[in-house]
C-alpha cells in the first residue's frame, strides 16, 4: 500500500490515510493521516475529500478550520459521496461551517439515505423521529429508515445507532435489543437493491426480516414473496422456508402437496433442513421422500 500510495495512486493514498488515522497495522499518526488525504483529495478521490473535511471540520491532525471543511465535504458530496452528503446535511442541519438550512439539510440527508448510507439513513430517521426541520413528526417513516440501516454491517457508521433507537420503540421492534453490536443481522443488506436486482441470497434474507419482524413491521405475505423470488432461482434455503410456509398457510394458502414439492428440491441440494423436515413428514405419514425423484423430474 504504501509503495502504490508513493507511486501516486489516489486509493492507496486515502487507505494509508485511513490506517494512519485508526492505528490499523502503523502507529495512529492523525498528521501524516492529514497529509495522505490531501494528495489522494487534490486527485479528486471523493472518500478522501470527504475524509479530509472531516478532518478540518473537527481539527484533528490538522488546524479546525470551517471553510476548508465545508469545500472537501461539498467536493465529495457533489460527486455522490454517500458520506460526504450525509454530513453536509448534518452541517446545514446544526449551521456547523454553514449557515443553517433546513431545506439543503434535509436535501443532502435525503440524498445520501437514498443512495444507502446508513449515516444518512441514521440522520434522516432522527429529523422525522424528532418532527424538525421543516419535517412533521412521523415515527413510521423514521422506523422505516432506522430499519434500511439496521440490517447493513454492524461496523457501518450509523448502523448500532439505529438498532438501538429501533430497540427503544419496543412491540415488535425489540428484537433489535439483543442484536445491536452484531457484525450484521441475517448477514447485512445494505438496502433493496441487492434483492430486487435478483441476489438469491439477499432476497432470502429479506424474507427472514419480513417474516420474524426484524426491524421492520411483521409481514408475512412480504416474507412469502421474497421467499419465492429467492427459490425460484434455485435457492435451497428460500425453497425450505417456502415449503414451510405452504404446511403451516402462513402468508399464503396452505398446500401440502406443494410444500412437499419445495422440500424436495431444496433437500436434493443437500439442505438439511429440508431433509429432516421431509423425515417428519415420513414419520408421521404425511409424505413419502421417495416421491421426489418423481416430482423433481417434472
Amino acid at each position: 500500500m504504501q509503495a502504490a500510495a508513493e507511486a501516486g495512486s489516489a486509493k492507496a493514498e486515502n487507505d494509508l490515510g485511513d490506517r494512519y488515522l485508526q492505528g490499523d497495522g502503523v502507529a495512529k499518526d492523525e498528521a501524516l493521516a492529514a497529509s495522505w488525504y490531501r494528495k489522494a483529495a487534490e486527485k479528486g478521490h471523493a472518500p478522501a475529500q470527504s475524509a479530509l473535511g472531516t478532518l478540518y471540520l473537527r481539527g484533528i491532525g490538522v488546524p479546525k478550520d470551517d471553510a476548508q471543511a465545508v469545500v472537501w465535504v461539498r467536493r465529495a458530496a457533489d460527486q455522490g459521496e454517500a458520506l460526504a452528503q450525509s454530513d453536509l446535511g448534518m452541517m446545514y442541519l446544526q449551521g456547523m461551517a454553514v449557515p443553517k438550512n433546513d431545506a439543503q439539510a434535509i436535501f443532502w440527508l435525503r440524498k445520501a439515505a437514498e443512495q444507502g448510507s446508513p449515516a444518512g439513513q441514521y440522520n434522516l430517521a432522527s429529523v422525522y423521529q424528532r418532527g424538525s426541520a421543516g419535517l412533521g413528526k412521523d415515527d413510521a417513516e423514521a422506523m422505516r429508515w432506522y430499519a434500511k440501516a439496521a440490517v447493513q454491517d454492524a461496523t457501518n457508521l450509523g448502523v448500532r445507532q439505529s438498532r438501538l433507537k429501533l430497540c427503544g420503540y419496543g412491540a415488535e421492534n425489540s428484537g433489535w435489543c439483543s442484536v445491536v453490536d452484531t457484525p450484521g443481522v441475517l448477514g447485512p443488506v445494505k438496502d433493496l437493491a441487492a434483492a430486487e436486482g435478483g441476489d438469491a441470497e439477499a432476497q432470502s434474507r429479506l424474507g427472514d426480516i419480513y417474516g420474524k419482524g426484524i426491524g421492520v413491521q411483521k409481514d408475512q405475505a412480504q416474507a412469502a414473496a421474497w421467499y419465492r423470488k429467492a427459490a425460484e432461482q434455485g435457492y435451497a434455503p428460500a425453497q425450505t422456508m417456502l415449503g414451510v410456509m405452504y404446511f403451516s398457510g402462513v402468508g399464503m394458502p396452505k398446500d401440502v402437496d406443494v410444500g412437499a414439492s419445495w422440500y424436495c428440491a431444496a433437500a436434493a441440494q443437500g439442505d438439511s433442513r429440508a431433509r429432516t423436515n421431509l423425515e417428519i413428514l415420513r414419520t408421521y405419514g404425511l409424505f413419502d421422500p421417495q416421491e421426489c425423484q418423481a416430482r423433481l423430474a417434472r
